[in-house]
C-alpha cells in the first residue's frame, strides 16, 4: 500500500508536494480504512484519494508525475541517454535543475521508503530505506559529488556481508560509469536478481496508471479468453443503465485485403501490419490477430447486445458511447480487486460519466476492496463528489497553483467543517480554495 509520496519540479510542481495515505488521528470511519500492522505499532491506511481544483491547476502533472517515477523505475534507461525528465518551467535557482520522487509503502508487514533524484542528464541521488522500531535505517544511499562522482554505500540490513547478493551488489555499484549515471541502481539490481530489489520493483509494477485516453490493451482477447470477466463486465454496464445486458466475443477469419479496402486502412496501417508475423493489431475498436503458420487473419471483435423494440440487437464497440467505452476501461480495475492488491492512479475518473455512476464506481471499489489491500487516487472535474456522505475529509485533496504558478496539495481535512455543514457549498463559495477565479474584464493581469 501506498502511504506518502513527494514529488518535486516536475512539470507544473515547483517546490515538492506531499500526498498522504495516512488518516489524521480524529478520523475515526473505519469504512475507508485499512490496518497494516508495522513495527511501529499498526497504523489506519486509506484506500482512495480524490483529486480536485481548477482546470491546468496541475492534478493530470501529479498522475503524470508517478507514471514517470514507475515507468523510470521498473523500465530503466539506456545507457548514455538523458533520462526524458520534464521539469517546472519557472526559473527556480534553488532546484538546480533537480527533480525528486520518493515514496513510502508497505510491502509484506515491512515499510519502505525509496526515493531518487535526477535531471535531464544523470541521477544525483538515490536510497532505500526501511522502518525499524526506532526509525528509517538505509538499506543503500547514492549521491554525487560536485565533480559528478558517484559513490553508493550498500549496508548490511540490505544484505549479509558475504552473501550471494552483497557480492553481486558490490559488483554492480562499481559498474555505474560514466554512460551509466542515467540508471538507477535500484533497476540494476533488480535486472541482476539480487532478491531484495526484485521485491521492491514488483511492488512499483503493481502501480496502474488509467488517463483518459487510455485503452485496456487487447480487450477483447482477454474477454474471449475469460468467461468470468465478459460475463462479469456485462452485469456491470447492464446495472450501471447503458443498455448493454450482454456482451459477446465474434471471431471471423478474413482476408485482409479486401478488409482493408472496405475499411480503407492508412497506409501506414497496411505496411505494418504486412511486416507481422505473429501479433495483434488494433483499429477503431477491432483487433486482427496475425498467425503466420496458420496463414490466417482472425477479425476479434466485441458484441454489446441491447434490446430495441423488444428484440436483440447488437452494437460494435465504436457505436457504444463515450461513456459506455469509459467503463469499458474502468471496470477490468474492479474485476480484479481481490485477485491482487494494486494501486489505481486514474485521470479524470468521470470523464463522460454522470455523477451517480462515478460515485457508484468509488463506493464500489470500498465494497470490492473490504478483504483487500487496493487502493485508488484519482482526478476529478465533478465537484458532486465532494461529499462527507460518501467520503471522509481525508479522502478529498484541493490542487491549486500559486503567484507563481507552482502546483500546490492540501486536504480537505485542513479544514474545519462542522457536522452537518455542505463541504461542496463551502467549496463553491470559495472557503478552500482551489475554484477558478473568472474575471470579467478583458485584463490579463
Amino acid at each position: 500500500m501506498l502511504l506518502r509520496y513527494i514529488v518535486g519540479n516536475f512539470k507544473s510542481i515547483g517546490h515538492p508536494v506531499e500526498f498522504s495515505m495516512l488518516p489524521t488521528e480524529k478520523s475515526e470511519d473505519d469504512r475507508f480504512l485499512k490496518t497494516i500492522k508495522t513495527k511501529f505499532g499498526d497504523w489506519k491506511v486509506l484506500c482512495r484519494g480524490g483529486f480536485f481544483g481548477p482546470n491546468a491547476s496541475g492534478k493530470t502533472s501529479f498522475i503524470e508525475s508517478v507514471e514517470f517515477a514507475r515507468d523510470y523505475i521498473i523500465n530503466g534507461q539506456k545507457s548514455g541517454k538523458g533520462t526524458g525528465i520534464s521539469i517546472f518551467k519557472g526559473d527556480i535557482e534553488e532546484f538546480g535543475g533537480s527533480s525528486v520522487f520518493q515514496f513510502m509503502f508497505y510491502l509484506q508487514g515491512e515499510v519502505y521508503e525509496y526515493g531518487f533524484s535526477l535531471d535531464r542528464q544523470k541521477v544525483n541521488e538515490e536510497w532505500l530505506m526501511q522502518l525499524t522500531k526506532k526509525d528509517f535505517v538505509p538499506l543503500f544511499t547514492r549521491a554525487t559529488d560536485e565533480k559528478e562522482k558517484t559513490s553508493i554505500e550498500i549496508t548490511s540490513e540490505f544484505a549479509r556481508n558475504k552473501s550471494k547478493d552483497r557480492e553481486l551488489s558490490e559488483v554492480l555499484k562499481n559498474s555505474i560509469q560514466e554512460n551509466q549515471k542515467n540508471q538507477l541502481f535500484l533497476y540494476k539490481l533488480y535486472e541482476n536478481g539480487v532478491k531484495k530489489a526484485e521485491k521492491i520493483v514488483e511492488w512499483f509494477k503493481r502501480i496502474q496508471v488509467i488517463f483518459p485516453e487510455t485503452k485496456i490493451q487487447a480487450l477483447p482477447i482477454r474477454m474471449n479468453a475469460d468467461e468470468e470477466l465478459r460475463t462479469y463486465i456485462g452485469t456491470m454496464l447492464h446495472k450501471m443503465d447503458t443498455g448493454v445486458y450482454e456482451i459477446s466475443v465474434t471471431k471471423d477469419e478474413i482476408d485482409f485485403h479486401e478488409f482493408a479496402e472496405k475499411l480503407d486502412l492508412p497506409k501506414e496501417m497496411i505496411e505494418e501490419i504486412e511486416e507481422i508475423k505473429n501479433g495483434i493489431v488494433s483499429f477503431a475498436g477491432k483487433y486482427f490477430i496475425f498467425a503466420e503458420k496458420k496463414k490466417k487473419t482472425v477479425l476479434v471483435q466485441l458484441k454489446f447486445t441491447h434490446r430495441l423494440n423488444h428484440k436483440p440487437v447488437q452494437f460494435n464497440i465504436d457505436e457504444e458511447s463515450d461513456g459506455t467505452q469509459r467503463l469499458l476501461d474502468l471496470l477490468p480495475m474492479l474485476f480484479t480487486i481481490g485477485k491482487a492488491s494494486s494501486i489505481y492512479f486514474i485521470d479524470e475518473i468521470d470523464r463522460s460519466l454522470h455523477t451517480k455512476l462515478s460515485q457508484f464506481l468509488l463506493d464500489e471499489f470500498i465494497d470490492t476492496n473490504a478483504d483487500g489491500f487496493n487502493q485508488i487516487i484519482f482526478t476529478a472535474h465533478d465537484v458532486n463528489l465532494i461529499n462527507l456522505h460518501s467520503f471522509c475529509q481525508e479522502e478529498i485533496w484541493l490542487v491549486e497553483k500559486n503567484a507563481s504558478g507552482e502546483s500546490q496539495l492540501k486536504p480537505l481535512s485542513n479544514f474545519e467543517i462542522k457536522e452537518g455543514q455542505n463541504a461542496l457549498k463551502a467549496y463553491l463559495s470559495g472557503r478552500f480554495g482551489a475554484v477558478p477565479l473568472l474575471r470579467r474584464d478583458n485584463s490579463c493581469r
